[in-house]
C-alpha cells in the first residue's frame, strides 16, 4: 500500500515535467514545419528548376499525405506510447529534411515531402495527446502548447531566414533536420514516459460521479468515425474558419510579394511581430477565458480576426499589415486552445489521438480549401473584395464556433483547480488521514512545483544555458552581417557608455533603418541578458532558494 501510495504522489510531477520536455521539442519541430512551408516554394523554383504546376504537386503531396495519415496516426496513438510514437514523428521529420538538402529534382523532392508529412502527422496528434492528458488538471494546456508552437515559428524562423540569406538551401534543411532529430532525443529521453494520465479509466461507480465518468468513456467502444460524428459540429466550423484563416495569410503573402515587391526575409519580418504576439499572449488570455467563458472569448476572437481580414484590403503601407497581422495573432491565440481543449473534453481521455487527429485533419482541410480559393479571387481581380469575403466568412466563426462548443456540451467557463487535486483521488486512498501526516514533507515539494511552477537549481541553469545559447547566436550574427556593430558599441564602452540605450532612441525616433533597428534591439538585449544571468545566479546560490533538487 505504501508504495502505491508513493507512486501515485508521483504521477503528476511526472506528468507536468514531460509536458515540459514536450514543449520544448513542439518548439523546436513547429519552427521546422513553418519554415519548410515558407521555402518549400521557393526552392522548388530557384534549385529543382520546377514548374508552377509541378510545385503544386510538391506542396500537395506534403498537405495530402499529412491529411491522410493523421486519422491513422491518431487511432495508434491512442494505443499507447505516445512519447514514443512522437519521437518517431520527430525523427521521420528530420529525414525529410535531409532528403530535401539532397533533392536535385522532383522525384527525390516529393518523396521528402511525403516522408516529413508522415512525419508531421505522428508527431503532432501524439504531441496534442500528450499535452491534453493534464487538461482535467490545468484547463490552460492547450494555451501552452499554442504559446510554445509560436515561439519556435520565429526562433527557429528567423536564424533560418539569416541562414539562408548568407549560405544555401542545402545547409539550412541539414540545419532543420538537426533542430527535429534534437527534438526526437528530448522527447525520448522525456521523464515519465511510462506514466499514465491521473484520471480513472473505467467509471468510478454508481452515483452522480459514475455518471460523469459515463461520459468520459462512452466513446471506449466507438470507431475513428464514432468520434467524428459526435464531433461533427466543431469539426465542420474548424473548417470553415480555418479555410477563410488561410486564404487570408496567403493573400496576404501575394500582396506583400507582388504589390510591394518585398523579399522573402522582409515578408517574414511583417510576420514576425504577430508570431510573437502568439508565444505570448495564450497563456494570458485563457486568464480571460476562465473569468468571461469560452464563447464570449471565441466571439470577441473571431470579431477581431474579421476586423484584421477587412482592414488588409485597406492597408496602406507593409508597416499597417504587420500591425493588423499582430490583431490577427492575438486573435487566434485565443481562439486555438479553445477549440483543441473543447475536442479534448468532448472525446475523454481514452480518444485524445483520435478526437485531435480529426481536428488537426480539419484545419489542414480548411487550409487546402482556403488556399485554391484565394488563389482564383486574387487572379479575379479585386484584392479589396477577396478580403471583405473572407472577413464574412471569419465573422461567421462568432456564431459558428460558440453554437458547437455548446452542442458538445462542454464547459463554458474551464475550472481551475487548487494544487491538491494534482495528488491522486480519494477514492484511491480511503484510508490517507494518517498517510497525509507522514507523507507532509513529500507533498510540499511536490505541490509547489505544479501549481506555481518555481523552478529548482539545474532547470534555472538549464533555461540560462538556452537562453546563452539564443543571445551568443545573435550576437555572433550581428558582429557578422552588421556593419555599424562593433564589441564596443555592443557593449556600451567609450563614448557609448555615456548613453546606454542611445542606439535605441536613435532608431525609434530616427528615419526606418532595418540595420540600425537589429543593432538596437541587440545592444538591448545586452542589458537583458546581463539582467537574466544575476538573477539567475542568485537564484542557484545555496541558501537563496527553496529547492534543493
Amino acid at each position: 500500500m505504501v508504495r502505491r501510495d508513493d507512486a501515485d504522489h508521483t504521477v503528476a510531477p511526472a506528468l507536468l515535467r514531460r509536458e515540459r520536455r514536450v514543449l520544448t521539442s513542439a518548439t523546436l519541430t513547429s519552427g521546422t514545419g513553418t519554415f519548410i512551408d515558407f521555402v518549400l516554394p521557393l526552392f522548388a523554383g530557384a534549385v529543382l528548376g520546377l514548374s508552377a504546376s509541378q510545385t503544386g504537386v510538391l506542396l500537395a503531396v506534403d498537405v495530402l499525405v499529412s491529411l491522410l495519415t493523421r486519422p491513422f496516426a491518431g487511432t495508434l496513438v491512442d494505443r499507447g506510447g505516445r512519447l514514443g510514437i512522437a519521437a518517431a514523428g520527430a525523427t521521420t521529420i528530420g529525414v525529410g529534411c535531409v532528403l530535401f538538402g539532397l533533392a536535385s529534382g522532383l522525384p527525390l523532392a516529393v518523396t521528402a515531402a511525403a516522408v516529413s508529412g508522415v512525419g508531421g502527422a505522428f508527431l503532432w496528434v501524439a504531441i496534442r495527446a500528450i499535452v491534453g492528458e493534464r487538461l482535467d488538471i490545468d484547463s490552460g494546456v492547450f494555451a501552452k502548447l499554442l504559446s510554445a508552437e509560436e515561439y519556435g515559428s520565429w526562433v527557429v524562423f528567423v536564424p533560418a531566414v539569416v541562414l539562408l540569406s548568407v549560405t544555401n538551401y542545402v545547409s539550412v534543411f541539414f540545419a532543420l533536420a538537426f533542430c527535429s532529430f534534437a527534438a526526437a532525443v528530448v522527447l525520448a529521453t522525456s521523464p515519465g514516459r511510462w506514466v499514465l494520465p491521473a484520471v480513472p479509466d473505467e467509471p468510478a461507480g454508481g452515483g452522480e460521479e459514475g455518471a460523469e465518468n459515463d461520459s468520459a468513456t462512452a466513446l471506449t467502444s466507438l470507431n475513428l468515425g464514432g468520434v467524428g460524428r459526435k464531433l461533427r459540429p466543431m469539426l465542420l466550423a474548424v473548417v470553415i474558419v480555418e479555410a477563410a484563416e488561410a486564404a487570408i495569410s496567403l493573400l496576404m503573402i501575394l500582396q506583400l510579394q507582388r504589390h510591394f515587391d518585398l523579399e522573402p526575409f522582409q515578408i517574414a519580418l511583417i510576420f514576425l511581430p504577430g508570431a510573437i504576439a502568439m508565444s505570448i499572449l495564450p497563456p494570458l488570455l485563457h486568464r480571460a477565458v476562465v473569468r468571461y467563458g469560452r464563447r464570449k472569448i471565441l466571439i470577441l476572437g473571431s470579431v477581431a480576426s474579421a476586423i484584421f481580414a477587412a482592414g488588409l484590403g485597406l492597408a496602406p503601407n507593409p508597416l499597417v499589415i504587420a500591425g493588423l497581422w499582430v490583431l490577427s495573432g492575438a486573435a487566434w491565440a485565443a481562439i486555438m486552445p479553445i477549440q483543441q481543449a473543447v475536442i479534448a473534453e468532448s472525446v475523454g481521455p481514452r480518444h485524445l489521438g483520435r478526437g485531435l487527429s480529426l481536428y488537426e485533419a480539419s484545419t489542414l482541410a480548411g487550409a487546402m480549401v482556403g488556399s485554391l480559393a484565394a488563389g482564383f479571387l486574387y487572379d479575379a481581380g479585386s484584392w479589396l473584395m477577396a478580403c471583405l469575403v473572407f472577413a464574412v466568412v471569419i465573422l461567421s466563426g462568432a456564431a459558428l464556433v460558440p453554437a458547437a462548443v455548446r452542442r458538445l456540451g462542454a464547459v463554458d467557463q474551464p475550472r481551475t483547480l487548487e494544487p491538491t487535486p494534482l495528488v491522486p483521488t480519494p477514492i484511491e486512498t480511503p484510508d490517507s488521514t494518517l498517510e497525509k501526516e507522514v507523507d507532509t514533507e513529500e507533498k510540499v515539494t511536490v505541490d509547489p512545483e505544479v501549481a506555481t511552477p518555481e523552478k529548482n537549481r539545474r532547470q534555472l541553469m538549464v533555461d540560462l544555458f538556452w537562453h546563452t545559447a539564443l543571445f551568443g547566436t545573435a550576437v555572433l550574427l550581428g558582429l557578422l552581417f552588421l556593419p555599424s556593430l562593433n564589441p564596443e558599441a555592443l557593449l556600451g564602452i567609450g563614448q557609448e557608455a555615456i548613453l546606454p540605450f542611445r542606439a535605441v532612441v536613435h532608431a525609434v525616433t530616427a528615419p526606418f533603418d532595418l540595420v540600425a533597428l537589429l543593432a538596437a534591439a541587440l545592444r538591448l538585449w545586452v542589458f537583458v541578458y546581463v539582467v537574466d544571468v544575476v538573477w539567475t545566479l542568485w537564484k542557484v546560490v545555496p541558501g537563496t532558494s527553496d529547492d534543493s533538487k
